[in-house]
């Protein structure tokens, strides 16, 4: 099989979430898309809801036989990338796994812990949004010489090769964010009212 890995807190998902996956699968005909909601973010000061709430969203958003919804973060004992990919590599062998997400992770890649060492392990596409070229060519990610970058804008069976990314140039993005809808809960609604989410 063919996955892609959408990792995060999820606090709250969201429209962003779902277009990201679907893009996903249909840029690389992945087999399936599992969103791995994390007990914790290493890398964020915020304390998320409780993982069972954030469960529940994620299953109330998503209606998609191809994405699935998952914690096996917790049941894995991590919640550091690098270390959920290799034990995920161990407990199935037999599928290939690509790690997808947005511009933002792209460009604090190079935060995360044990980064180049994930690099190595699994490949990555990254969904741009406009300017894609010049936030593609300011990204650190892209500096890194050991990778190879794939430019792509549209859905193929690309090889799942480690130490490749995988940039989609997007046409359509939507334009909201986890921290935008905590902040302003009411302005997410109203544009979820209108339909312009």
């Amino acid at each position: 099989m063919r996955v892609g890995l959408l990792g995060g807190s999820f606090n709250p998902p969201h429209e962003g979430h779902m277009h990201i996956s679907l893009a996903a699968l249909k840029a690389l005909d992945l087999d399936a898309v599992w969103w791995l909601v994390t007990p914790k973010n290493p890398i964020k000061s915020i304390n998320p809801q409780p993982l069972e709430e954030r469960m529940r969203l994620c299953r109330d958003l998503v209606d998609h036989p191809k994405v699935l919804i998952s914690d096996i973060e917790k049941d894995l004992g991590t919640n550091i990338t690098y270390f959920t990919v290799r034990k995920l590599k161990d407990n199935f062998p037999n599928t290939q796994f690509v790690w997808i997400s947005g511009m933002d992770n792209a460009r604090n890649l190079h935060r995360w812990n044990h980064w180049q060492r994930l690099l190595q392990e699994v490949p990555m596409l990254h969904l741009t949004r406009n300017p894609a070229k010049s936030l593609v060519q300011a990204c650190p990610l892209r500096m890194l010489r050991t990778q190879k970058h794939v430019f792509i804008d549209r859905g193929s069976r690309l090889p799942l090769d480690p130490g490749t990314t995988y940039w989609m140039m997007q046409k359509k993005m939507v334009d909201i964010s986890s921290t935008e809808i905590r902040e302003n809960p009411v302005k997410y609604q109203e544009l979820r009212r209108r339909k312009l989410l």
